[in-house]
């Protein structure tokens, strides 16, 4: 890492480590919540696995297959979220000589890649149904070295909820990658009926990126099911020096997907959830940039299911 970036990352991995000993309650991004008296010592952990069915390669007989865990903390200080994200992907490879950016190698293009994510958030209440959210993250996503590895994004969501059934949200951030350099983005979100414990509800996201949506039906307080699309994949991720992918040493890859599916939701209480997905990932596509952030390359996988099981635990 650059000077300044690892200060910058490293300085919130320690406002983290200074926040763990002490919290009034929870708080969860895009708009929801989970409110907590101010006496409580909360701590939100979310433990997400997934494994993804092999997908073949358009060009030749090569064959991937992945899987991976995310990690997910939160703390909060009064109105003040620190968190801290962990995820790891790991690739099993069928012929991988016969990938179109490999030129022959019998070589796996890779095995293995980490995320770590630092971020802040202080919220603020306008009055009871107005708020405005304010966000700082750094994360680095690599195989092997660290440096020019590194994300970093502040932002705002700005979030109305009306009548008790309907919320919306706005966010604005702004994006640097030591890959690509900085971006803008805008994104507008609508919940209806997101706290109702029984019946429909529906969350429908559009994105600078992508557009997602989910319709749930909650059975009753403890059981719930949802239909859901959604963009899904690995962020961008810095190759290793030695890396056998044809002009990408040092570079960065991203693994993306399209996912439709289903979630079946057990609730324990307000803060323990235990899930199970089933989804068809497809339009799959890997692409490559190259260290200097020129060279863009893309190749397609077919389809592939993916089954993945999450568990929220407060406490």
């Amino acid at each position: 890492m650059s000077i300044k970036s690892s200060s910058l990352f490293f300085c919130m991995l320690l406002l983290f480590s200074s926040a763990i000993t002490s919290a009034n309650n929870v708080h969860d991004r895009d708009g929801h919540h989970e409110e907590h008296d101010d006496d409580s010592d909360e701590l939100d952990l979310e433990i997400d696995y997934f494994n993804i069915g092999s997908s073949r390669s358009d060009t030749g007989a090569a064959e991937m297959g992945s899987s991976g865990v995310r990690i997910e903390t939160e703390r909060e200080i009064n109105n003040i979220t620190f968190s801290f994200n962990y995820e790891r992907w790991k690739y099993s490879w069928d012929n991988p000589e016969y990938l179109p950016f490999m030129s022959g190698l019998k070589f796996d293009p890779w095995k293995t890649f980490n995320t770590f994510q630092f971020g802040i958030e202080y919220e603020h209440m306008i009055h009871d149904r107005w708020k405005i959210i304010y966000y700082a993250e750094a994360e680095s996503s690599f195989e092997k070295e660290t440096s020019n590895s590194n994300e970093y994004e502040i932002g705002a969501d700005f979030i109305f909820e009306r009548f008790g059934k309907l919320t919306y949200m706005l966010n604005v951030n702004w994006e640097y990658l030591d890959a690509e350099g900085s971006e803008l983005g805008v994104d507008m979100e609508l919940e209806w009926n997101d706290h109702s414990e029984r019946g429909w509800s529906i969350d429908f996201e559009i994105s600078s990126e992508f557009p997602e949506s989910s319709i749930s039906y909650h059975f009753s307080n403890v059981f719930s099911a949802a239909i859901f699309y959604a963009e899904g994949g690995t962020n961008t991720i810095r190759l290793a020096n030695n890396s056998p992918v044809m002009d990408m040493q040092r570079g960065y890859m991203e693994d993306e997907y399209i996912g439709i599916g289903f979630r079946l939701t057990y609730e324990m209480n307000d803060d323990n959830h235990l899930s199970f997905s089933a989804q068809q990932n497809s339009e799959r596509e890997i692409s490559f940039v190259d260290s200097a952030g020129v060279t863009r390359r893309s190749y397609r996988f077919s389809d592939a299911y993916e089954i993945g099981i999450k568990f929220t635990y407060g406490f």
